[in-house]
């Protein structure tokens, strides 16, 4: 028991990292580079990945890679308390959520429905690289509109952000994986750092099942 709640609590720093917990909370960690794209060979403990404008980069496979799957869910699987990530943008007009003060809305780029396993990974919210403007948040739905979630990572009302998931918006089951799911063909999002020989040194690797593309 002592052992798994020890490699549980490895696999929630390196998603902390991964997926930018915080600055309060995990002060010491440096954000990883962002790497999207399809894996297109392996060699030894090396993958290729090419990303969308035909760039490659080489990413060396650690001995502490920590692997995540995502795979086909649906927006009916949301509920109060459900704990989810997602990337959005804010719009500029208001939440339809009733509070006692006004929050803005914000259009969801996807919604991941995370693991219990996983519970309480990367709690917060950032700014995010996918567009100039968005936000990563993590947190629990607190409140549900419709298809509009608020999504709530403290104890005060500035501590949530409401997220319009619509029907187009792709809503993901995140859970551990393993190094199977690394093979050609593979889409994925992947976290790496540079090591001393300034080599990309894979710390995360989210990779879609089947046909799915990481929408991070």
């Amino acid at each position: 028991m002592v052992r798994a709640q020890y490699h549980l609590g490895v696999v929630a720093l390196a998603v902390a990292v991964a997926l930018g917990m915080p600055a309060r909370a995990l002060e010491a960690e440096a954000e990883p580079d962002h790497i999207r794209g399809q894996i297109t060979k392996i060699e030894d403990s090396t993958i290729v990945v090419k990303d969308r404008d035909g760039k490659t980069a080489r990413l060396v496979l650690s001995d502490g890679l920590t692997v995540f799957e995502l795979t086909k869910t649906s927006f009916a699987e949301v509920d109060h308390g459900t704990y989810v990530g997602s990337v959005a943008v804010r719009l500029d007009q208001y939440s339809p959520i009733v509070r006692d003060s006004l929050s803005w809305l914000h259009k969801g780029f996807e919604l991941r429905i995370i693991d219990e396993a996983l519970r309480g990974i990367a709690v917060g919210a950032m700014n995010w690289d996918l567009t100039p403007d968005t936000i990563m948040t993590h947190g629990w739905v607190d409140d549900l509109e419709i298809r509009v979630i608020s999504i709530k990572y403290g104890p005060t009302e500035e501590e949530e952000t409401d997220v319009e998931v619509s029907r187009d918006t792709p809503v993901l089951k995140m859970s551990l994986g393993d190094m199977s799911l690394i093979k050609p063909g593979a889409h994925v999002f992947a976290g790496a750092e540079k090591d001393a020989d300034g080599n990309y040194v894979a710390v995360f690797i989210f990779v879609g099942e089947g046909d799915i593309v990481p929408p991070m």
